[in-house]
């Protein structure tokens, strides 16, 4: 009986404490904003997500500020990465609301608010973080293609474009998610590593290519980031 009572406080203790609508409300009170800002002030929300890309922060923490707001919730029983399974709920509600406040420092759109209708709980998490992708990641796009014109030939900002590719692939494909970004300054260009294996990226002439490699020592195959990306978020 002891033992019972010890697994259950330890299993309530490392789920409850992000389990709760005021998370959920205040993912889609920001997607909210995002969306107004998208529709009003496009290039104001480029700037900011720019912005908060820019800051230094973990990859992480902008993938979960800006790509899988849901994971906190799911990662937090599945996931084996300390920093998400120890996130409390007050970190996770202060991401949110920097992402709120990028914003609101570039543009004149205030805060939405939530209706008197309107409360969400943590199982609209998944529908919230799909329609946040959608959103983002056509910014996402523009401001890679964007950086990679300014950029050429040699890339001096390859830190940003490294960053840019992480965050969309993990839009397009949040179930294997990019974990960490490695920029080089020789050799590949750029590492990414997700739930189900590495990307590797390298400048190819005047271009950001994508390396497949073909065999067990030979790298084959390469694709143009840009053609990469053609179709994603349309």
């Amino acid at each position: 009986m002891k033992l019972l009572c010890i697994l259950t406080t330890i299993a309530f203790v490392n789920v409850s404490p992000i389990m709760t609508g005021e998370y959920a409300n205040l993912v889609y009170t920001t997607n909210k904003y995002i969306r107004e800002a998208f529709d009003n002030d496009p290039a104001g929300l480029e700037t900011a997500i720019s912005n908060i890309i820019n800051e230094d922060k973990p990859f992480e923490t902008l993938n979960l500020m800006l790509v899988i707001p849901e994971k906190v919730n799911i990662f937090r029983i599945n996931h084996d990465e300390r920093f998400i399974m120890n996130l409390p709920m007050h970190i996770a509600i202060a991401d949110q609301v920097a992402v709120r406040e990028a914003i609101s420092q570039v543009t004149d759109i205030p805060v939405p608010q939530l209706g008197p209708n309107e409360n969400f709980e943590n199982d609209s998490l998944v529908q919230l973080g799909e329609a946040r992708r959608r959103i983002l990641g056509k910014v996402t796009k523009k401001l890679l293609t964007d950086a990679i014109g300014k950029g050429t030939p040699r890339f001096p900002n390859r830190t940003e474009i490294c960053l840019l590719i992480g965050l969309l692939r993990s839009m397009r494909f949040p179930d294997s998610y990019i974990k960490t970004t490695t920029v080089a300054h020789s050799g590949y260009f750029c590492t990414l590593t997700s739930q189900n294996g590495t990307f590797e990226y390298r400048i190819y002439d005047i271009y950001i290519v994508l390396v497949r490699q073909m065999g067990p020592n030979y790298y084959g195959r390469i694709v143009n980031v840009l053609d990469e990306i053609h179709n994603w978020f349309l």
